[in-house]
């Protein structure tokens, strides 16, 4: 038992303001709080869960909490998703990064691997799971993680190839951390 589960049980009862702001920056505080109100202890998310379920009054006392410190709570969910907004912007940046240096490089190893992995997935799959049946051949056992990875590395460049290009053709983008305070904000 962690915040994070103790903030998904909140959430259910009808805190998710409280709730989604406990696993974030001042977490700990607001744990102090909540156990305040169920008569837990502190720092302990087990023994504030286990008070929280034992109390039929809990979701009140947690939903007043809420409405109390409404304020405060809507700006350390928004800190949190600023920290991690920015977190997943440097992932991205240095993903994007990588990607520029491969498309300047003059070796065809290295600005053709996405392509050619584009067009071995469907081939393998096509001839894996559809040629071997058909000539009568064992089919092998492709491990779960191949797929996922090789999955995954197609996810991401698809991903950013539609990203570039859509930024080419004009679309303007209100960026990661913006379109988070909108969405807080509910879309104003």
């Amino acid at each position: 038992m962690d915040w994070e589960d103790l903030g998904k049980k909140i959430i259910e009862l009808g805190a998710p303001l409280l709730g989604g702001t406990l696993g974030g920056p001042g977490g700990a505080t607001l744990g102090a709080m909540v156990a305040r109100a169920v008569g837990a202890e502190a720092d302990v998310p087990k023994d504030i869960y286990e008070k929280i379920e034992a109390n039929p009054d809990a979701a009140v006392k947690l939903r007043e909490l809420e409405l109390k410190h409404e304020e405060t709570l809507q700006e350390l969910a928004l800190k949190r998703v600023q920290v991690e907004a920015e977190r997943d912007l440097g992932a991205i940046r240095e993903v994007n990064a990588t990607m520029r240096e491969e498309a300047r490089s003059e070796h065809w190893p290295q600005y053709s691997w996405r392509p050619f992995n584009g067009f071995s997935f469907p081939l393998a799959v096509m001839c894996i799971y559809f040629v071997l049946p058909l000539l009568r051949v064992t089919v092998p056992q492709v491990p779960q993680w191949v797929w996922v990875g090789w999955l995954s590395i197609l996810g991401v460049s698809a991903y950013h190839r539609g990203k570039e290009k859509r930024t080419k053709a004009g679309e303007q983008s209100p960026g990661l951390i913006a379109g988070a305070i909108s969405a807080i904000r509910g879309g104003r």
